[in-house]
């Protein structure tokens, strides 16, 4: 899938210039960093090398003067919002008390996203799918070995190299999204074998969400296939397979059910904060409702519901985290920060099969979101930032090879 180029009326493979490929390494690597989730100094690591691999790529690129994307034009706009949000965040930190490092963490998907978007574009889906294919096969090596897995309340899930099954589960349904970019959305053998591993260590890793999760993005697949005869045949199998390999690994009795017949205990406690949560919104001032109660808001009030002796945990929803943290100030300003992040990724040249990729990835994120806080953890945003990338990057590859054809 190499963008051809022409010389001399001859089609040749266009090869990424030397200054794009550290940046396209740091990119490929990003989701194997997850595995050093304890180690500060990696985080921390990682954006100065993304940093120092994006001004090198882009400095490359402007040496080379190569041409203009119309889809650049808002990259102003958007880093100014950055840089204002980043000091709303810092006012909230001072006010209520916080620290740096969960700020970075919050703007963390749109830093990337303006470091990455405009250095490397037509070569970006290649660092994304070998990232992604990586994911899901060290993972997946890590089966046999008892550091893949932890006893999540009576329950032994598989987590592979990430600190929470969600994590890994989550990460799964977004790396097989991303494979299928570079495959073309069609069901090769390759594909096929991506899809039944990844779909093997779902089911062990025992994510109800993500259960849902992976089986969109199958039907999103099928979809795109169109649903043939031949397509009904190969998805049976697979799922026959999958179906067979759980029947093998795991033991039924011990999944973790979907029986709603006890709320408190079908969400694993989540409903009974959500209840306190909306009780305590409804107490909140005018100017709380504004800005929210900083960025520990969550926490805190969960200390004072299960005191400081217990785990304290966070609201377990987006939507609910935000408001409570940032107020309706600061969730607007989030929302308006990814949808610039969408019109920068879309492409007026975008093919049939890559369209609608972008939206199953937003529909996995708020998804997650649900049951889980997703702006302050890097494992959760950057996925959905990567789809994002590997759909800009494609709608150039296309793009560009229109431009050569027409000039032929």
């Amino acid at each position: 899938m190499m963008l051809p180029s022409m010389k001399n009326g001859r089609e040749k493979f266009d090869w990424p210039p030397f200054s794009s490929f550290p940046l396209l390494f740091v990119v490929m690597v990003k989701p194997l960093t997850d595995a050093f989730y304890e180690v500060e100094a990696v985080k921390y690591g990682y954006m100065l090398l993304l940093l120092s691999a994006s001004l090198f790529a882009r400095y490359g690129q402007v040496f080379q003067k190569s041409p203009a994307d119309s889809r650049n034009k808002p990259l102003l706009a958007y880093v100014f919002l950055i840089a204002l949000y980043f000091f709303f965040q810092f006012g909230l930190t001072i006010t209520y008390g916080g620290n740096l490092a969960e700020i970075f963490k919050v703007i963390s998907p749109f830093v990337f996203f303006a470091l990455v978007a405009f250095a490397a574009d037509r070569w970006m889906i290649y660092a994304l799918a070998v990232g992604a294919f990586l994911t899901i096969v060290i993972n997946a090596a890590l089966l046999p070995f008892e550091y893949g897995w932890v006893v999540w309340g009576s329950v032994r899930t598989f987590k592979g190299y990430y600190f929470f099954k969600t994590d890994l589960a989550y990460a799964l349904c977004f790396s097989v999204l991303i494979f299928a970019c570079y495959e073309r959305n069609k069901i090769t053998p390759v594909l096929a074998t991506v899809v039944l591993i990844a779909a093997v260590e779902v089911v062990l890793a025992n994510s109800r969400t993500n259960y849902i999760s992976f089986f969109l993005v199958v039907i999103f697949l099928a979809v795109k296939e169109g649903i043939s005869l031949r397509s009904i045949i190969r998805y049976s199998l697979l799922l026959a397979l999958l179906g067979i390999a759980a029947a093998i690994l795991y033991d039924p009795t011990k999944l973790l059910g979907f029986d709603t017949s006890n709320q408190e205990a079908f969400t694993q406690g989540r409903s009974v904060t959500w209840d306190h949560l909306l009780a305590s919104l409804a107490e909140y001032s005018p100017l709380e409702w504004l800005f929210g109660r900083g960025p520990f808001a969550d926490l805190l009030l969960s200390i004072e519901m299960h005191g400081a002796g217990q785990m304290a945990h966070n609201a377990h929803n987006e939507m609910l985290h935000l408001l409570y943290t940032q107020g309706i100030f600061g969730t607007a300003v989030y929302i308006i920060l990814w949808l610039m992040m969408f019109k920068m990724s879309a492409s007026l040249e975008m093919p049939i099969w890559l369209r609608g990729t972008a939206a199953m990835g937003l529909i996995l994120f708020l998804l997650q979101g649900m049951t889980t806080v997703m702006s302050s953890f890097a494992t959760k945003t950057w996925p959905l930032v990567m789809v994002l990338l590997a759909v800009r990057g494609l709608g150039s590859v296309e793009g560009q090879h229109k431009q050569i054809v027409s000039s032929s």
